[in-house]
């Protein structure tokens, strides 16, 4: 009697292995994808500085921000910091300063500010440029003054908000901000 065996067919098995190899390529494939997807949209919302795209913070001089802001820089301000960020459609611009406590009345008058009002917080918007220039949160200061003013501009209008508080040491403290309007 002979004996004959009788082999399985290799086919199903390397198949099979094909098919989960591919599998894996495309699993791995499918990964990449999504990290470069969100390497990419992370990139899009965090634009580098002075890269002149929208969010992206500039590097503009003190000067250039205070006559977008229509406001004045005393020459006794201690602690300027200053900054301005390029928008889609509207830039923005964060100033904070210190000034002597007995040149605040004086100061106030000089801004064009309508109406003053003591309030207790100010808004998330100009809390981010606060923090970006590295000036003292206005959310931990209390009571706050505020007051704001519209300037005509060429194509928008540009309104700037100014809040200001007394602080222990025996200055002012001064945060601006402005920002394009329609």
């Amino acid at each position: 009697m002979s004996s004959t065996r009788r082999l399985a067919p290799a086919a199903p098995r390397s198949r099979r292995r094909l098919l989960l190899g591919l599998l894996a390529v495309f699993l791995l494939l499918l990964a990449a994808g999504v990290a470069g997807l969100y390497w990419v949209d992370y990139d899009l919302r965090h634009p580098k500085a002075d890269s002149g795209r929208p969010g992206a913070w500039m590097t503009v001089d003190r000067d250039e921000v205070s006559g977008f802001a229509h406001v004045t820089v005393p020459v006794s301000a201690e602690d300027v910091r200053w900054g301005y960020q390029n928008g889609f459609q509207d830039d923005f611009a964060v100033l904070a300063f210190r000034i002597p406590q007995g040149e605040l009345e004086q100061y106030k008058s000089s801004l064009p500010a309508s109406e003053w009002t003591d309030r207790q917080y100010v808004q998330q918007v100009d809390l981010d440029g606060f923090q970006h220039i590295g000036a003292p949160s206005p959310s931990a200061a209390s009571p706050l003054t505020c007051g704001g003013f519209y300037t005509p501009g060429k194509a928008k209008n540009i309104g700037t908000r100014i809040c200001l508080t007394s602080r222990s040491d025996g200055t002012s403290q001064v945060w601006v901000s402005a920002f394009h309007t329609p």
